[in-house]
């Protein structure tokens, strides 16, 4: 027994070391493959034994209690909570931030080839994910997509974009630490290249915009460190490049949208080519592409001329359940049509199945381009500005969501509502005030940071932002790129997503925190 016992903690780093590999290469495909991987590296962290020098460890290592104090704190604000059935589903996805930090934190360092080595895998695991999502995009999986983004079936678009940016951002780390031309570094850069056109691709703007600002900030950051004069110039320019694109792209959208045409109220013509009348409607705020939308209307030739052409009739919804008609003429405008019998035959066979599909604008066909994503964000907001309506877009949605977080945080100041009953004080909320959300869009937050504030409240709050700055500080792995890199990508993310709400969100957060914090080797940097 003590033998088996003497064997088994000599090949236990050996499992610990590829435990933490299945995690990596699942994220992105598997969350029962996740769990497992969490599981098994818990009962290989008990088998291994060795508890006084674990134990040791734990006292010393404040930066691990800093950290797990977040989870706790979980327990502590039970009190008073009423909604047991979601405490409890919170309690199990979040157990990563409680025991992934213990297991890791008091485990051997991992050298910096082995480090390299299981980031690897995981590059390769999210290459995999980008072609199989590309079989999903194409058809070849049967399943119904209806949005771009839906392509990624095994988690949220947005968690795994998040994947890719780390991605990104550890390949050009390795192109820099090696800047000779060689087979190697040229398919590096094709991996780059790839990753950010398939961000574009599935219009992940808040994953292009997180890798906008991290590399913007990393090269902030460790630009005086580069030794190498030609690259150190080379990283200033690009330091320069991101905010003016990024300026640059948003201008461009924009006079795209907001493209004025005059138009002479007393010029416009009165009837059709064919002699049926127009709607000229010049109140409406509606536009597309600088044109208003209720201008040159006559439906009756619009419908008889679309039912020739389509096999979705006019009356009916496209394939993202969107009223036809209202497609169809939304997109007609985008290209300078007249919406009657013959702007409908100038429609090519193309733009008949872009309708049908769903698209409002010519510019949304465009598949490697974020402009169309761009568009669809000014849309949205004056769309939102115009109506105060919100239903179906996911950027002016949010106003509502951090609105009602803002309600709940000035209602409950200091502790917040608890653990488990921010759900039902968002239902309360909805069921008492007309938000003009239908049901099915009756979410939180969206937002990290208002979540725990309205969970939680101010001292929650605290401890929430003590639990990810302090354990740097305590560890010194501020000089650290890997660390600041998901550091800086995990707090961006927070902005703009309820991160830590989902088992992949705070697997992946938690995994890389820890691994780069915790795990690696301290020659890592």
């Amino acid at each position: 027994m003590i033998n088996f016992i003497v064997k088994y903690q000599k090949l236990s780093f050996s499992i610990y070391y590829w435990l933490l590999v299945i995690i990596a290469v699942s994220m992105p495909f598997s969350p029962f493959l996740m769990s497992l991987g969490q599981i098994l590296l818990l009962l290989n962290w008990i088998a291994e034994g060795n508890f006084d020098e674990k134990w040791r460890i734990l006292k010393i290592r404040k930066s691990i209690w800093f950290f797990i104090a977040f989870y706790l704190m979980h327990i502590i604000w039970l009190i008073g909570t009423e909604d047991w059935k979601f405490t409890e589903e919170t309690l199990r996805i979040k157990l990563p931030m409680l025991i992934l930090p213990i297991i890791i934190g008091t485990s051997k360092e991992i050298p910096v080839e082995k480090i390299h080595t299981l980031l690897k895998f995981f590059i390769a695991s999210i290459i995999s994910a980008t072609i199989f999502s590309l079989f999903v995009y194409y058809g070849f999986t049967g399943h119904e997509i209806k949005d771009i983004r839906d392509i990624s079936i095994f988690i949220s678009h947005i968690r795994f974009s998040l994947m890719i940016v780390l991605c990104i951002l550890t390949i050009l780390h390795w192109i820099k630490e090696d800047i000779r031309i060689s087979k190697k570094q040229f398919l590096l850069v094709l991996i780059v290249i790839w990753f950010v056109l398939f961000l574009i691709f599935m219009k992940a703007l808040t994953g292009l915009v997180i890798l906008s600002v991290t590399m913007f900030l990393l090269i902030l950051i460790f630009v005086n460190r580069v030794d190498n004069p030609i690259l150190k110039i080379f990283l200033i320019i690009i330091l320069y490049s991101i905010p003016f694109i990024g300026i640059v792209s948003i201008i461009k959208t924009y006079n795209i949208y907001y493209n004025k045409n005059n138009y002479n109220v007393s010029q416009l013509p009165m009837y059709t080519p064919n002699g049926n009348k127009y709607l000229h409607d010049t109140l409406s705020w509606e536009k597309e592409n600088g044109k208003l939308v209720r201008l040159y209307l006559c439906e009756d030739e619009l419908r008889k001329e679309w039912n020739k052409r389509s096999k979705i009739k006019y009356d009916s919804t496209d394939k993202k359940g969107q009223d036809l008609k209202s497609t169809l003429i939304r997109y007609m405008t985008s290209k300078g049509l007249t919406k009657d019998s013959a702007g409908i035959t100038k429609l090519t066979g193309k733009d008949i199945i872009n309708i049908e599909k769903g698209l409002t604008n010519y510019i949304f066909e465009k598949k490697w381009s974020i402009t169309p994503r761009l568009y669809e964000v000014i849309w949205e907001i004056d769309h939102y500005c115009h109506t105060g309506s919100t239903n179906n877009q996911s950027v002016t949605q949010r106003f509502i969501y951090l609105k009602i977080a803002i309600y709940l945080i000035k209602k409950n100041f200091v502790f917040g509502v608890g653990t488990g009953d921010l759900p039902k004080e968002y239902l309360n909320y909805y069921e008492t005030h007309n938000t003009g959300l239908e049901k099915d869009k009756w979410w939180n937050t969206h937002n990290q940071y208002l979540r725990v504030f309205a969970t939680f409240g101010l001292i929650g709050f605290i401890i929430f932002i003590l639990a990810f700055f302090m354990p740097p500080y305590f560890e010194r792995k501020y000089n650290s790129y890997y660390f600041i890199m998901i550091f800086i990508i995990i707090l961006l993310s927070f902005v703009n997503e309820d991160t830590l709400e989902t088992q992949a969100g705070v697997t992946f957060s938690t995994f890389f925190y820890a691994l780069f914090l915790w795990g690696a080797d301290r020659k890592l940097k």
